[in-house]
């Protein structure tokens, strides 16, 4: 601002084309200001890239409290963003089992629990409670040899989860707790290697990661009566190349996901497929601030000497 100033200053133009540029330059100034770092209005929507070291997977945006969680592989933690440059501990979660941490995705209920699910290698799959107060603990009563990655909320806070068998089928499954424990009830059965889930109203959105396809079926009838792969309805369809992974949904409908194709894509509530970014190394969880319409990406590390990263997005 200060090196146009000055060039203005010593130029021959006239005054009034002067003072019509700076006019143009302060508009731009208030269009861009909500791009900046900082709180409140001030909140930056990127483009912007925050390097991170860890094993980035799952992001969740907790909108009440206007912050970020996401899980690290490489400390087996949640971390969460302080708005700024960091990444602090928000929990460390119980010993990783040989397995490695493997966790996936990560969603909250109405009491402040988190929940995160670890993939596992078919020995050691499992859901994590994190409490508001006091330790992560694993929730007893699930299976270990289905690999988990998706997991989500419902409208009247009932928790989903995707899992997957090496050699058979795929579903998605009601998660109910009782204390430490939980049971899970398939909704959705026949389904390859769910990954991505979002509910939005009735609709139950999955990103098949084998097929390439985005699906939707109704939580009611699910609930009454478990569904097959029949029952949902096609939204729309990816190569393997794409690697679609975790999903997020605004309350539209509209959903957000990446992959290992390093590609951003966007589904509009009627359908239409867009690519909101392209290029990046692979993506992995994707997390929607509907309030300031800006969509955080964690994106893999390109290679061995560089960083992960949580890619600030705008969504207009």
């Amino acid at each position: 601002m200060k090196f146009i100033s000055a060039a203005l200053s010593g130029s021959r133009w006239t005054s009034g084309l002067r003072r019509a540029l700076l006019i143009g330059m302060v508009s731009t100034a208030v269009t861009l200001s909500a791009c900046g770092g900082g709180s409140g209005d001030d909140v930056d929507r990127g483009p912007t890239t925050l390097s991170v070291a860890a094993g980035l997977n799952g992001l969740y945006w907790d909108r009440t409290e206007n912050r970020l969680f996401l899980t690290d592989d490489t400390a087996n933690s949640i971390r969460m963003w302080d708005g700024g440059t960091q990444f602090s501990t928000y929990a460390a979660l119980p010993k990783a089992p040989a397995s490695g941490a493997t966790l996936g995705q990560l969603t909250r209920t109405s009491d402040g629990t988190l929940y995160v699910t670890r993939f596992g290698f078919g020995t050691d799959g499992a859901v994590v409670a994190v409490p508001r107060t006091g330790n992560a603990y694993n929730l007893g009563g699930t299976d270990a040899l289905r690999r988990r990655i998706g997991i989500t909320t419902t409208p009247d806070g009932s928790l989903l989860d995707g899992w997957f068998i090496k050699g058979g089928s795929g579903a998605v499954s009601e998660l109910r707790t009782s204390g430490t424990s939980a049971s899970e009830r398939e909704l959705i059965t026949g389904l390859g290697k769910p990954v991505g889930l979002a509910v939005v109203g009735d609709a139950i959105y999955v990103s098949d990661q084998n097929t390439g396809n985005v699906l939707s079926f109704s939580l009611a009838k699910a609930r009454a009566q478990a569904l097959t792969l029949a029952d949902g309805k096609q939204i729309a369809t990816f190569t393997t190349l794409d690697g679609i992974d975790l999903m997020t949904a605004a309350s539209d409908g509209t959903l957000f996901f990446g992959g290992s194709g390093g590609k951003l894509f966007r589904i509009s509530p009627k359908g239409e497929t867009s690519v909101v970014a392209s290029g990046w190394p692979k993506i992995k969880g994707v997390a929607y601030d509907e309030n300031h319409r800006r969509l955080f990406v964690a994106v893999a590390a390109a290679d061995a000497n560089s960083q992960a990263s949580v890619r600030i997005v705008p969504i207009d």
